[in-house]
């Protein structure tokens, strides 16, 4: 796993390294458009795996106890800082059930989440899998603490029903989403 990492880190920093987009590909001035040249394609960020345990125990070493972090009110919009910090946390998050394993981890981005965000059960099995976007729930797969998918959770684009369960299995909360935001709880 770790070599795939690095060769897919060593990939990324070659395309990014392709020059300033002005000149062909042959390293010459180029004389046409911008409107005439499509514009360059963003290399695909690969997709963390938190199923992978080695992938999943790195991310939690490296990740900031969430009781650590700050939440302060910007502009109407409350982000996350490190401790001791001016500008607003990017990096992984965790919590910790009391009997050690973990509950949470998600990734945050100017003190948002955004990016994959897994929650378990304090038995250890999968809760939730969630996909942010600018502090905004994009999708989610949820499971029953017996293990069964959530058969009423169907959040996609933003959009839809999230249930969360008790870890007796009796359903806790239900909110329905539009554009990543609440409208229902």
């Amino acid at each position: 796993m770790k070599k795939l990492l690095v060769a897919m880190f060593v990939a990324l920093l070659m395309v990014g390294c392709g020059g300033d987009g002005k000149s062909g590909s042959d390293g010459s001035e180029s004389n046409e458009s911008s409107a005439e040249t499509p514009p360059a394609k963003s290399p695909e960020v690969p997709k963390i795996d938190l199923d992978d345990n080695e992938t999943r125990k790195k991310i939690i070493a490296e990740a900031i106890d969430e009781d650590k972090l700050q939440f302060r009110d910007m502009k109407g919009e409350e982000l996350a800082y490190a401790p001791d910090q001016q500008t607003p946390y990017t990096g992984w998050g965790k919590v910790i059930y009391s009997n050690g394993h973990i509950w949470r981890v998600n990734q945050y981005k100017d003190g948002k989440d955004d990016g994959p965000s897994t929650s378990w059960y304090s038995n250890g099995r999968k809760k939730w899998e969630t996909t942010y976007k600018d502090g905004k729930p994009m999708s989610i797969v949820v499971w029953k603490p017996n293990g069964e998918k959530c058969p009423d959770t169907n959040l996609v684009d933003g959009n839809g029903v999230w249930v969360v369960y008790n870890p007796d299995g009796r359903e806790w909360y239900r909110s329905t989403y539009k554009n990543g935001e609440v409208v229902t709880d």
